[in-house]
């Protein structure tokens, strides 16, 4: 599940290409995270939560406290380049795909230790809470291809 959803979440980011990954659409006038923002908070979170969280290889990269739980971005001049965060992106997700098949059962079972209690008590629900973490973004994303303009289906 956590590969079907980062296709699913890609296929979208796919139909953004070219398009200004900065543009913050107003809606009720509440600002909408943009493009940028979204994947690099997905490669933060999958981070977070899926390596650090499950005993995995967990990479700092200085960007990331700006794209987290509750946090704002940089304003677009501040930002790393969109291919360093999309190569994030995706290299964290490799990192993901070979750690998880590699936990036992008891280490599935084993405590969440994330610091948020909301999401469950185990290293399990923790990768349940980050599947549906991201498709929760994947719909942002796809409200984004809407807003600019670019057709889906």
């Amino acid at each position: 599940m956590v590969d079907r959803t980062r296709q699913y979440a890609r296929f979208y980011c796919s139909m953004l290409k070219g398009q200004d990954m900065h543009r913050v659409f107003v809606c009720e006038g509440k600002p909408l995270n943009t493009a940028f923002w979204l994947i690099a908070h997905l490669a933060t979170s999958q981070n977070g939560l899926l390596l650090r969280g499950t005993g995995g290889p967990f990479e700092k990269f200085s960007w990331a406290k700006h794209f987290t739980l509750g946090s704002q971005g940089l304003p677009p001049e501040q930002c790393p380049p969109y291919e360093e965060v999309w190569g994030t992106f995706k290299a964290v997700h490799e990192k993901v795909m070979a750690h998880l098949p590699t936990l036992t059962t008891e280490q599935l079972d084993g405590p969440n230790i994330t610091g948020l209690p909301l999401i469950g008590d185990t290293v399990r629900d923790v990768i349940t809470h980050a599947v549906r973490h991201e498709a929760l973004h994947t719909g942002h994303l796809s409200w984004l291809c809407k807003l600019h303009g670019v057709s889906t289906m």
